[in-house]
């Protein structure tokens, strides 16, 4: 007599899965056939249990008011901008102020920046009266422009 039917075997043959000779086996086999009986009853009761068992009703949640909501929101707030005001004063109490600059030095600077800027060839003009001269010119423009007269 052959080997008897491994568990996974009497699964295929309750899908109706198995080969000729498992299908022999287990009609020749009384130990198979008992096993066989009582994987048949087990699959019963689990199917009855699931047929006959009502489905659970899903519970609502009970609806939580948030009434500490507001109060947590206004409090982080308040704290957030504490915090920045705090930091903003320390950072203005220990950075030093820079000294300021001389009218003639920012006219220098904005003079090499607008050459650097708006030259044809790519080379800065020599930095001379002409240059302040005509950033004095052009500032003169601009303030008549701004002030609403024709330059």
């Amino acid at each position: 007599m052959s080997r008897c039917l491994s568990d996974d075997a009497l699964e295929r043959h309750e899908a109706e899965l198995t080969s000729v000779a498992e299908r022999a086996h287990l009609a020749g086999c009384a130990a198979c056939a008992a096993r066989h009986r009582r994987m048949r009853e087990e699959l019963a009761l689990i199917t009855g249990v699931l047929r006959d068992t009502p489905e659970p009703r899903p519970r609502l949640a009970p609806v939580r008011r948030r009434r500490w909501m507001p109060a947590t929101v206004t409090l982080a707030a308040v704290a957030s901008a504490l915090l920045i005001w705090v930091e903003v004063a320390v950072w203005r109490a220990v950075t030093p102020v820079p000294p300021t600059m001389q009218p003639h030095e920012v006219a220098s600077i904005l003079a090499d920046v607008s050459a650097a800027l708006f030259s044809v060839s790519g080379d800065p003009p020599d930095a001379g009266e002409d240059s302040r001269a005509s950033l004095e010119v052009m500032a003169r423009e601009l303030d008549h422009a701004l002030a609403g007269g024709e330059p």
